[in-house]
């Protein structure tokens, strides 16, 4: 029987350097639920970045879907405080899902992981995910028929609103990762869900019939999507231009380019302006693209976009209806994202509420500002703009410079989210629906 190696201080090193960049002392934080996976990943960036001098902060979701949770979760803060990790527990409070368990609770920990690591400042958050996961999600969307870019499984990089969620050990067979647990003496938990032929991942590895093979054809799928994705990042920087309303300026030569590289790249794109979680059909979207090549000079709408006809182009903009009511966020606090096209934050201390620029709003902002008549900028625009409220009271439009003349500034500041499109390097596009975080 052949013994897996652990993972030495040159090869993780190597790992590393593909889901760079990083800073000269790298802020990093990671998720640990005390499996071998997680902890074997924590070790190791415990001493990559030691060695330069930057920081890791372990983070440990505590989901109380288990009676025994809390004490696993107590265990893995040990374990850390021993290493001289620093180390936090993240409580999933509230109600839990009665169904679709693994899935709800995928995304609460997603989530917990992306705020707490945000609240410190810290640009990347690395989870563990290896070789047999992705062999494994790569077997699970072929028995749904899933298309090329599902195949891909789970990218090694993957753009969230406020940081980097890298996933540096996918190359790795999980045996090794226990393997390095070992050569450290480091003990870890066993989740029993993994066993439980409840869920469809924990039936697959029960079956064992997912071998080098699937392990192949995840990487096959990988390098095409790769590839595509380089191609679409192309196209963007020849034919679309972003603007930090949310707005796109589309050539109309774009479509002059082959269409399995048009569609991806305006499925990316209506994501993005439209704020939506998933991209509309293949079919609706070759419908559309055959429309604009037919007549090009007629408006269309797609997944909450409009195609705004211009001389040699289109305005691809978010339609002003369906869009998020308002969303309240604590000035000094976490970022709020609303209607998944921006995120906002302000500086001043406060309560706030954002939501879209109507008309009442619009007359409000001119009547204490009258210079605001003079915005060279269209209504059907101007509707999807957020507004930032205190209370019932108008104090801020970021997008247009407004700020309330009686009321204190609020430094409200606000990241168009559609100014990172969804295809960098390394297939970041890739809907987490199936990750398993």
């Amino acid at each position: 029987m052949q013994v897996s190696p652990p993972i030495e201080p040159v090869g993780f090193d190597r790992l590393m350097r593909g889901v760079g960049p990083f800073e000269s002392a790298p802020q990093i934080a990671v998720g640990v639920s005390g499996g071998a996976d997680s902890v074997a990943l924590t070790l190791l960036l415990a001493r990559w970045v030691g060695q330069r001098g930057g920081r890791l902060l372990a983070l440990t979701v505590d989901h109380g879907l288990r009676a025994d949770s809390h004490a696993e979760a107590a265990k893995v803060a040990a374990w850390m405080a021993n290493l001289g990790i620093e180390h936090r527990i993240l409580p999933w409070v509230g109600e839990k899902p009665t169904t679709g368990i693994q899935a709800g609770a995928r995304h609460a920990r997603l989530r917990l992981l992306a705020d707490a690591a945000a609240a410190q400042g810290i640009l990347h958050l690395a989870l563990a995910h290896h070789a047999d996961d992705q062999a494994e999600t790569h077997r699970l969307r072929a028995d749904r028929a899933s298309g090329s870019q599902g195949l891909a499984g789970m990218p090694a990089i993957r753009e969230m609103d406020h940081l980097r969620l890298i996933r540096p050990l996918l190359p790795v067979a999980k045996a090794r990762l226990v393997a390095t647990c070992q050569a450290w003496g480091q003990a870890w938990v066993e989740d029993p869900s993994n066993g439980n032929p409840a869920f469809a991942r924990a039936r697959l590895r029960l079956s064992q019939s997912v071998g080098a093979n699937e392990a192949q054809a995840a990487q096959t799928a990988a390098t095409a999507r790769a590839i595509l994705d380089g191609d679409v990042a192309r196209l963007l920087a020849m034919h679309a231009r972003f603007q930090p309303e949310g707005w796109v300026v589309l050539n109309r030569a774009l479509l002059d380019a082959p269409n399995d590289r048009v569609q991806p790249l305006v499925a990316s794109l209506l994501r993005a302006v439209g704020g939506a979680a998933y991209p509309p059909s293949p079919a609706s979207i070759a419908d559309l693209l055959q429309g604009l090549r037919e007549q090009p000079d007629r408006g269309r709408t797609l997944a909450g976009c409009r195609f705004m006809p211009l001389t040699d182009g289109w305005r691809l903009l978010r339609e002003a209806r369906n869009l998020q009511g308002p969303a309240r966020f604590r000035g000094g606090g976490t970022p709020v994202t609303w209607d998944g096209r921006f995120r906002l934050s302000a500086e001043r201390v406060g309560d706030y509420s954002v939501r879209a620029l109507d008309d009442a709003l619009w007359r409000l902002a001119r009547a204490d500002r009258p210079d605001l008549s003079r915005v060279d900028m269209p209504a059907s625009l101007r509707w999807t703009l957020p507004a930032v409220l205190s209370g019932d009271r108008l104090i801020a439009i970021p997008h247009l410079l407004y700020t309330a003349a009686d009321m204190p500034d609020p430094g409200v500041s606000v990241v168009p989210l559609v100014s990172v499109p969804a295809v960098p390097a390394r297939f970041a596009v890739v809907t987490a629906a199936d990750d398993i975080i």
